[in-house]
């Protein structure tokens, strides 16, 4: 049993690794999280390095999104100096935090320049609208930049009003909520009027 559940240790540090790297992170953060995570206590900086077969610098570096990111917690014990970390067990609440984030600077600084892109087009497009010979390609072109820009804007609103209702739950609540999507998803999916099935 040993050898399996080594090898299942690895596929899960592979797999947390490749999500991590996948939003942006590098591997490293979510291979940190997974050997905290299958870890029954709080690891110290040394102890996650020589699972990973890596310094302790490195994981000092990649431990610090997943503690801005509420997935890592430190922790210290009376009359040691070391630092120890321990992962953050409920995803729900992962979510949450992670959801919140949304509203750090770049992100907000897009939504602004988007909607910055969409004054600037319609502005062009009224200009080329006003000196505009009937079929004009220039105006048609405008028309058609300034349709997809607000089609883009509308999906970021969109996007916001979701993000800002489900980061007011709690991690029951949004715990409750997606399963009641799912079984929606389910539902349509069963109607033959598409849907995510599972």
């Amino acid at each position: 049993m040993a050898g399996a559940a080594h090898r299942a240790r690895e596929l899960l540090i592979e797999a947390l690794g490749r999500q991590s790297a996948f939003w942006g992170l590098g591997k490293a953060p979510g291979e940190i999280y997974a050997v905290l995570y299958l870890a029954g206590r709080p690891l110290s900086l040394t102890e996650v390095a020589e699972a990973l077969g890596v310094t302790k610098g490195a994981v000092s570096l990649a431990v610090r999104p997943l503690e801005q990111l509420g997935m890592v917690r430190r922790s210290w014990r009376r009359a040691d100096r070391r630092v120890y970390f321990e992962a953050e067990t409920d995803f729900w609440r992962i979510g949450l935090a992670v959801l919140s984030r949304r509203q750090r600077p770049e992100f907000e600084a897009s939504f602004r320049l988007v909607e910055e892109a969409e004054a600037a087009l319609a502005a062009a497009a009224g200009d080329a609208a006003a000196d505009a010979e009937p079929g004009d390609p220039e105006a048609a072109e405008a028309a058609h930049a300034l349709r997809r820009v607000r089609a883009l804007r509308d999906f970021y609103r969109a996007l916001d009003d979701v993000v800002d209702a489900l980061v007011r739950l709690q991690p029951r609540e949004l715990e409750r909520f997606a399963a009641a999507l799912a079984d929606l998803a389910r539902a349509a999916a069963g109607d033959g009027k598409g849907g995510v099935g599972r």
